[in-house]
């Protein structure tokens, strides 16, 4: 397994200095990045490094980086068939959905996973695998069914693959450990941070704060997410040795950082997370 971080980690400092952002994370030792965007049809400056493709090519080449996947915003978005051809040109392997919402219940859940099918189908075209990034809501009950599941039972696994978060799924009631067991290779990638060692909360969100058969609203999430909940990798109480063991023993090839929230700056919390990350087996830096 190889670490990468997610360009979501870093959002501020990319507002005002991409390049120089990409630089500061290229020299901390990150050697592949997920970019995350909301593309725009033909506006490749949207697709989330804020360059145009030959600028981005070398600009990456000469950082020596690598694009190792890539989210969009929102499903079926009338940009993402540039999105899919952009990181095909710049080599990346997949692209996929940063994640949804379902406030409407299963009928949200089954016209948003016809989305996925769509979209999916668009980035194989261009010779790309598509994932889905999980957030604590997959893992909430619609008709007694977990929606994560709902998700992958819906869609060809020829064509979508799970990202998973292990935060999220801590977050979402389930052991991540357990979860990479049941669903084998279907989980192409995997999403790291850490979990407050004071975050005043249960790790499972579904005991204090959210109805696990409730759908919720983009507004009422964003009520949950506190900063005291976030840490960085090896700072808090998730085990994440053995999720690394677990993503070895079904191939998964990256693990993502992905700080959401941080109590430091940014660049500080991604160096401390790479250097838990070297303190960690099973990972390959070369």
């Amino acid at each position: 397994m190889k670490i990468g971080i997610q360009l979501f980690s870093v959002k501020e400092a990319l507002k005002k200095d991409p390049k120089g952002t990409l630089k500061q994370i290229a020299d901390l030792g990150y050697k592949y990045i997920e970019p995350f965007a909301n593309p725009k049809i033909g506006d490749e400056k949207s697709y989330g490094l804020q360059m145009d493709l030959e600028e981005a090519k070398a600009y990456l080449a000469e950082l020596g980086l690598k694009v190792a996947g890539a989210h969009y915003y929102p499903l079926g978005c009338d940009g993402f068939a540039g999105f899919c051809k952009y990181y095909a040109a710049l080599g990346a392997k997949q692209v996929g959905s940063g994640g949804a919402h379902f406030p409407g219940g299963m009928p949200d859940v089954q016209a948003k996973c016809k989305l996925m099918n769509i979209d999916s189908k668009i980035a194989y075209a261009y010779g790309l695998k598509y994932y889905y990034h999980n957030h604590y809501r997959e893992y909430q009950l619609v008709e007694g069914k977990q929606i994560i599941d709902v998700i992958l039972e819906s869609s060809d696994p020829k064509y979508v693959w799970y990202q998973m978060d292990n935060f999220w799924a801590a977050r979402g009631g389930v052991d991540p450990v357990k979860e990479m067991e049941r669903l084998g290779s279907r989980v192409l990638l995997l999403h790291q941070k850490d979990y407050s060692k004071d975050a005043g909360e249960p790790v499972n969100i579904f005991e204090k704060r959210v109805d696990i058969n409730k759908p919720v609203t983009m507004e009422f999430d964003q009520t949950t997410r506190l900063l005291p909940l976030y840490a960085e990798v090896g700072t808090g109480i998730l085990p994440i040795q053995d999720y690394i063991d677990a993503g070895n023993k079904i191939g998964v090839e990256y693990m993502f950082l992905e700080q959401d929230k941080t109590r430091m700056g940014e660049m500080e919390s991604i160096a401390v997370s790479m250097k838990a990350f070297k303190k960690f087996k099973g990972i390959e830096w070369e």
